[in-house]
């Protein structure tokens, strides 16, 4: 009596339970990516090849700008002085913490402003070690985030 090997069975058995782990991304407008389950990471990329992601994980939210041909990238978390993301040209500080209690947290300001885009904002990376990014569109963000709070943010994983 011959055993049949039994891996391809239950390589079989379990590929549609791979599957139906994976997350899709969604698109919004300009922005693409996801906003619930285990991922929170908004992307846009700008006519001149720069990608701008927002992200939320381990209760603060980064913004990060990439230059993918350079294979540069600079962070809002990473140290940088005078990091803003600059919506229609205002800036907005993308620190997580406040220096005093009762501040307002003015990562959550930045959020709150990036919910109230519309599609005719321009949103930009900028630090001073880096520099400023080209614009990116705002078109699609305020749909990416409606149904999205600054706890919803924080209590990403």
């Amino acid at each position: 009596m011959k055993i049949k090997p039994c891996l391809p069975v239950l390589l079989s058995l379990l590929a549609p339970a791979f599957t139906h782990a994976t997350v899709t991304e969604q698109q919004w407008g300009e922005w693409y990516g996801n906003t619930g389950g285990m991922e929170f990471a908004l992307n846009s990329d700008n006519q001149a090849g720069e990608k701008l992601t927002i992200s939320c994980s381990n209760k603060k939210m980064v913004v990060a700008w990439q230059l993918p041909k350079e294979d540069y990238r600079a962070t809002s978390d990473e140290g940088m002085s005078e990091v803003y993301l600059l919506i229609n040209d205002e800036k907005y500080s993308l620190e997580n913490e406040t220096l005093l209690p009762g501040e307002a947290v003015p990562a959550q300001v930045a959020f709150e402003a990036l919910k109230h885009t519309g599609a005719k904002d321009t949103l930009a990376f900028t630090a001073f070690q880096s520099g400023e990014s080209k614009p990116f569109s705002a078109r699609g963000l305020h749909d990416a985030l409606k149904d999205i709070t600054w706890q919803d943010c924080l209590d990403q994983p």
